[in-house]
């Protein structure tokens, strides 16, 4: 069993605990929309530097596969604080509460990389162990943090745009990979606009026979749901929404921690 690295919170966060903002305008659209059927196998996740490769709603694929795409404006927050942020919060269950104050529980680390400098040094090549609602079920995730270029991205067009956060994702008590995200932040002279893109019912597991199993199309559709696909949608929604209010001010107080 891994063993995960939690820290007490050293800092007063009262000012940044705040109720969930309402939702993002854009949403509701979406949720009405449900899942519609894609064509074909998903976009890689390289297209996304593409302006026609960010389609936002939910798609269930003829391989039962699902992708969750939406995205988030905003306003006066920059790509670097993102990396800051994925730096920052996941030795501290506090913070990660500070994301979604009514999703978020609990958020560990496989390593502590305090003693590296701020930003994606902290955070790619790391695992971070949540446990947070998607909907009404409680999930306990393992989300190991790759480089962009290992999900197909150019390396130095995703340092000239932003930044991109990738990751495997895991249900941890399990050990089987159920999927892949990546949120691709791309700096404006505004702030910035975030695309989320979830692609779930990829499984992987060391036992390929149960990898075989979980990855037919109609297990997929029965593991991976509509509703499942749907409450992603509109947690990932929220947070992201919810932070981009309190980034700023955050990164200016704890930028350097």
């Amino acid at each position: 069993m891994a063993r995960w690295t939690e820290i007490a919170e050293p800092h007063d966060l009262a000012p940044w605990q705040r109720p969930l903002r309402p939702p993002p305008e854009g949403l509701a659209p979406l949720l009405a929309a449900g899942v519609q059927a894609a064509a074909g196998s998903p976009l890689p996740f390289g297209r996304m530097i593409d302006a026609d490769g960010r389609p936002d709603g939910v798609w269930r694929h003829p391989d039962g596969r699902l992708t969750v795409a939406c995205t988030t404006p905003m306003p006066g927050v920059t790509a670097a604080m993102w990396d800051w942020w994925f730096g920052w919060h996941s030795l501290s269950s506090a913070r990660y509460r500070l994301w979604h104050p009514d999703a978020h529980r609990r958020s560990r680390l496989a390593e502590d990389r305090r003693r590296l400098p701020p930003g994606r040094a902290r955070y790619v090549g790391n695992v971070s162990a949540v446990d947070e609602y998607i909907g009404t079920q409680m999930t306990r995730l393992a989300i190991a943090f790759v480089p962009p270029a290992e999900f197909g991205f150019d390396s130095s067009r995703i340092d000239a745009l932003g930044t991109a956060i990738c990751a495997h994702v895991s249900l941890r008590d399990l050990g089987l990979e159920q999927g892949q995200l990546v949120h691709l932040i791309v700096d404006d002279a505004g702030g910035c606009t975030m695309h989320s893109r979830f692609l779930l019912g990829q499984f992987r597991h060391r036992l390929p026979l149960l990898a075989s199993l979980c990855n037919r199309p109609a297990v997929r559709r029965r593991l991976v749901s509509d509703a499942i696909g749907l409450a992603l949608l509109r947690h990932c929604a929220e947070e992201m929404h919810h932070l981009a209010g309190l980034l700023p001010a955050l990164h200016a107080r704890f930028g350097a921690d």
